[in-house]
């Protein structure tokens, strides 16, 4: 891709290819016509994140690999296939296949703003131990590099915006939470009694032992509420609610131009030490589920053998436990992995 000329340009997808895309996402095409909403974000939202899959795979395989006799798939062995920002709506709505966040969340983007959402491209700070207590934890406040891309939308007659992340992964946020200040934050039930999450504006959170930035403006945090397993959670939660919050990631308000993205996508895809290549990774919320997601995930360890394991977390029926259920296992090979990919992700 060549250096942007005019890199805040907002893409917009035509009629057609919008109604391409809500087919893809097993919506009626009538929706064409819908005016931007808080029912329609949401509606739209929910779909996108029950049919289009987080995938790393074209990081690991080559599209012709997949054609030829099956072959060993190797970590980080198709470093640029990744494709970046709008371009990747070829492979998520024709060829009906997954991409990550650098590629899912910009095409979604393009796609809300054919409806006439307002939406900022926006790049966060992933939390490195997820599921953890940072109050509690010897990890502490565990903050990563910038290396995820999120939305946030809104419409010309709403005085609210939203954040919606169509590509976070597990424990993804299903539904669109209200950028507030007030101190409180906002917080709102996910799609079942064992997910809830709060958005809070904030400085980075930083452990008592780390620097202070010299310059540092106030941000947003994305928690989800972490309880006992098989405690529903009931709102108002408080500070006296069982359980804690643990952070999934920092961003600040601040739209991020394709020139940008370009240097992220970089880093997280095609860099010597891109931290997407060290692992693969499929997942999507199974539909009509109340959360429940499949995921397919495999990282080279020491005596686990060369197959991904496939599983199902989340929903009302895990009550908040994040243990797989329904475990299969996938040889790391282009054939089988492509029999299995076609009955299951595509």
């Amino acid at each position: 891709m060549s250096f942007p000329a005019d890199p805040y340009a907002p893409k917009t997808l035509n009629r057609t290819e919008a109604g391409a895309y809500l087919e893809r996402i097993k919506l009626p095409v009538a929706l064409l016509d819908s005016p931007p909403c808080l029912s329609l974000l949401s509606t739209l939202f929910l779909a996108h994140l029950e049919e289009i899959p987080k995938d790393t795979s074209p990081l690991h395989v080559p599209e012709d690999q997949w054609n030829g006799p099956s072959t060993p798939i190797k970590l980080g062995s198709a470093f640029t296939n990744m494709p970046l920002g709008a371009a990747a709506l070829g492979r998520m709505v024709h060829e009906n296949k997954g991409a990550f966040c650098f590629s899912i969340n910009a095409t979604f983007a393009s796609f809300l703003r054919y409806f006439g959402f307002t939406v900022s491209e926006l790049v966060g700070r992933s939390f490195k131990s997820l599921g953890n207590d940072p109050l509690t934890h010897p990890d502490g406040w565990k903050w990563g590099t910038l290396t995820h891309q999120l939305l946030v939308a809104g419409w010309p007659d709403s005085p609210d915006r939203y954040l919606v992340d169509g590509a976070w992964g597990p424990w993804n946020l299903a539904k669109p939470i209200k950028l507030t200040t007030d101190p409180a934050g906002e917080i709102i039930m996910g799609l079942n009694d064992f997910e809830a999450y709060r958005l809070t504006y904030e400085e980075l959170p930083l452990s008592p032992n780390m620097a202070r930035p010299i310059d540092n403006i106030p941000g947003y945090t994305l928690y989800r509420r972490i309880a006992p397993v098989g405690t529903p959670h009931v709102l108002p939660i408080t500070a006296t609610s069982p359980g804690y919050w643990s952070p999934l990631f920092h961003f600040h308000l601040i739209s991020v131009g394709l020139a940008d993205f370009m240097l992220y996508h970089h880093f997280s895809a095609s860099h010597g030490h891109a931290s997407f290549t060290a692992f693969w990774l499929l997942t999507r919320i199974i539909p009509g589920s109340g959360g429940a997601r499949r995921s397919m995930m495999y990282a080279e360890k020491e005596g686990q053998g060369r197959r991904a394991k496939v599983y199902t977390t989340g929903g009302p029926e895990a009550q908040g436990s994040e243990e797989g259920r329904d475990v299969e296992w996938v040889e790391m090979e282009t054939g089988p992995m492509k029999e299995y990919h076609e009955g299951i992700w595509i």
